[in-house]
């Protein structure tokens, strides 16, 4: 992959058809067929990439998450029930998911189906490799503006780490009024130029909110993420939608405290707030507001069944259970605190979860734990 030849692509671009939007940037930078970020051979995850998930941490992650869905399977009557996963990395998630339900679940097993949704051919070829054993159960799929490659399902879409990789469009406040932050080039270098919004839906998008941005306050919105939901809920005929990203709710994404937004780049464990530098070789995302995906699940069919930290959600599932079941693996151990405790993953990572044709499940993953419980939880995790 040569970063200098996607520089080149995009200020071409730019140089022909005028300014582009950061969404637009951002789309090249991360998906160019050829160049892009996600689609390069480049190894993103892990000690030798730029970020780590949760599923690489350790197996645990997967291996609850299978708990849930595996009482989501019950919710629906325990007939065929599809897994749609976004965008699957090394394919750890879903070799933990299914090697747990073969293993604990074995009726479950038997009318589980997996599908991927990927678009690097690459990770395709990897993933094909470590789910090999389990060929008869997975199928790889795409999606596109248009929706997905495949029929309405029965089951769940999860996705993890996903959102926040969606081109966004970045705004600003200037004169009191709401304008957008468009990408030229100057002098061989990307700079940024302020102008009217591009779409109508940007300014459409914070009527939905209690939000009211300062005076050059600058702001992330993902009309991405709308559309993805929308497309999602059609392809759902029944069940749940699980979220599992970093980010917040409106109030909080769009409050003082975040005022130059939270656009955020990764690369060999590091961080930068610049975009335009390593084009394609750098991750380049925003925090996910959620309230976003609730209102736009709730205009295409989606209910909200719950919102929680990470930490809650793997507690609930029995995270501590599984620690103290295991008294000698200290990796296990290790694991679970980098995922639960605060401060960590747990409390940065939030959990939505929707459903659709399902009237009020109630899923242990969401269950109400006191606060003073979650602490003395989380004590008895530190203390170990």
């Amino acid at each position: 992959m040569n970063s200098t030849d996607l520089k080149r692509e995009i200020m071409n671009r730019v140089t022909k058809g005028g300014l582009i939007t950061f969404a637009d940037f951002m789309d090249m930078a991360l998906y160019h067929p050829e160049y892009g970020y996600y689609t390069s051979t480049k190894e993103r995850i892990g000690r030798k990439g730029d970020y780590y998930t949760s599923s690489d941490v350790h197996p645990l992650f997967g291996q609850l998450i299978a708990r849930q869905l595996e009482q989501m399977w019950r919710i629906l009557g325990m007939g065929m029930f599809t897994v749609v996963e976004m965008g699957a990395g090394k394919g750890l998630l879903c070799y933990d998911i299914i090697t747990f339900i073969k293993k604990c679940f074995p009726e479950f097993f038997e009318v589980i189906e997996y599908k991927i949704v990927e678009i690097n051919k690459d990770q395709v070829e990897n993933q094909s490799n470590l789910l090999k054993g389990f060929a008869s159960k997975i199928s790889w799929e795409s999606f596109s503006a248009d929706g997905f490659s495949f029929e309405p399902v029965k089951g769940c879409f999860l996705s993890n780490e996903f959102v926040d990789s969606l081109p966004v469009h970045r705004l600003i406040v200037e004169d009191g009024r709401l304008k957008e932050i468009y990408v030229g080039h100057e002098d061989g270098e990307f700079c940024e130029i302020v102008g009217e919004l591009s779409v109508s839906e940007l300014e459409e998008y914070f009527m939905e909110f209690p939000v009211q941005l300062k005076e050059g306050q600058e702001a992330e919105v993902n009309l991405r993420a709308v559309d993805w939901i929308s497309n999602m809920s059609r392809s759902l005929n029944k069940g749940f939608v699980i979220t599992i990203d970093y980010g917040y709710r409106a109030v909080d994404i769009y409050s003082e405290d975040k005022f130059k937004g939270t656009l955020m780049c990764y690369h060999k464990h590091s961080t930068n707030e610049n975009p335009f530098v390593r084009v394609g070789d750098q991750d380049i995302t925003s925090h996910v507001n959620f309230s976003s995906l609730i209102k736009a699940g709730e205009k295409s069919g989606l209910s909200t069944t719950g919102f929680t930290k990470q930490s809650h959600f793997l507690i609930a599932l029995g995270a501590i259970e599984r620690m103290i079941d295991s008294p000698g693996d200290i990796r296990r151990v290790l694991a679970i605190k980098n995922l639960i405790l605060p401060g960590g993953m747990g409390e940065v990572f939030k959990v939505l979860i929707q459903h659709k044709s399902i009237n009020n499940p109630e899923l242990t993953g969401l269950r109400v734990i006191s606060e003073l419980g979650l602490i003395r939880e989380i004590e008895a995790l530190e203390n170990r």
